[in-house]
């Protein structure tokens, strides 16, 4: 079991810390994730296995991007669940991608077995990024919360993460609206962010003012002859402990990603995952994965009938039991 006082501590104004990436060993991803990028499941499978992290799929999902609608796990056996139904599915035909967190397989045994916290607020989890006693999010939340005064959503959102929560502005040109595109915790109070100064100076230098009245911020910056459009990959790692997948695009910035992320964690082992597979879809590493600190829930959130049901879909099935 994780030892528990990581987040029994008093930090600042608040009672506990959050569990951030280096606290999980546990990951989970889509079961739908092996049909639609077959090449980077198996690759990402493989990395996992030969590193002793042990991972599961999800069943019940209706799309591969499982970080934006599973619970936040914010202490050991503590998940809060909120209102999933971003604007950009709201068209006719993406409705139907959108989850319905309950209708996951066993998600009522977590309910059961964990502390389940509602949270009366639209929100994707993709803007959400913990950094033990903060929470960095982009202000789309007010914008999908109209309803709510900003105060009120502010004041909801402090309250349930128990955190001081950063808010950056909106860039509209980025219509998820999502934090994990923009920055990645690595620990000891810094954040690395993404390589935004190649294509907005003026938003990067805004986001960079903010954040460091609360963080060391390390930019990603790649000296190459021409910015590739998608190098935006490369902060949406994905962190299990001290294990820290990247993206990789086969472009020259792949082995300056490597190099600096590893140069930021050296107590972490960093290694690349082909992962063109996710990012043609729109998202990378950290998209699909939900990773946690598993405890005394896992053992009924992932019973024997659960996990013959995700070596099922493994197998390639696509029907029911």
């Amino acid at each position: 079991m994780t030892n528990t006082s990581h987040w029994n501590t008093i930090y600042g104004r608040y009672h506990s810390n959050l569990i951030t990436d280096l606290l999980t060993d546990t990951v989970f991803f889509s079961d739908l994730l092996p049909d639609r990028c077959p090449e980077l499941y198996r690759c990402i499978s493989q990395t996992l296995k030969d590193n002793n992290i042990e991972h599961r799929l999800l069943a019940g999902t209706r799309d591969i991007w499982c970080r934006d609608y599973m619970p936040i796990q914010t202490a050991e056996k503590r998940f809060v669940f909120y209102k999933y139904n971003p604007d950009y599915l709201q068209p006719k035909h993406l409705l139907r991608t959108i989850t319905d967190t309950n209708r996951v397989a066993n998600i009522d045994r977590l309910r059961q077995d964990g502390e389940a916290i509602d949270l009366d607020l639209v929100l994707d989890s993709g803007n959400i990024v913990k950094c033990s006693d903060k929470i960095v999010m982009t202000e789309k939340v007010f914008f999908e919360n109209k309803g709510k005064s900003r105060k009120q959503t502010q004041q909801m959102l402090e309250d349930t993460f128990q955190s001081e929560i950063i808010f950056l502005p909106w860039d509209r040109n980025e219509f998820l609206g999502h934090s994990d595109g923009i920055v990645h915790y690595i620990g000891n109070n810094r954040v690395l962010m993404t390589n935004y100064a190649d294509f907005d100076a003026a938003m990067a230098r805004r986001y960079t003012r903010i954040l460091k009245n609360f963080l060391e911020v390390i930019p990603l910056t790649y000296n190459v002859k021409r910015k590739h459009l998608r190098s935006w990959a490369y902060i949406n790692f994905l962190k299990i402990g001290r294990l820290v997948l990247v993206p990789q695009l086969g472009i020259p910035e792949d082995e300056q990603a490597l190099r600096q992320i590893s140069d930021a964690m050296p107590a972490s082992k960093v290694i690349g995952i082909p992962a063109l597979e996710a990012v043609r879809k729109g998202g990378a590493l950290n998209c699909i994965s939900w990773n946690v600190a598993t405890s005394q829930w896992c053992d009924g959130f992932m019973d024997e009938e659960y996990r013959n049901s995700a070596r099922y879909w493994m197998n390639g099935n696509n029907g029911p039991l």
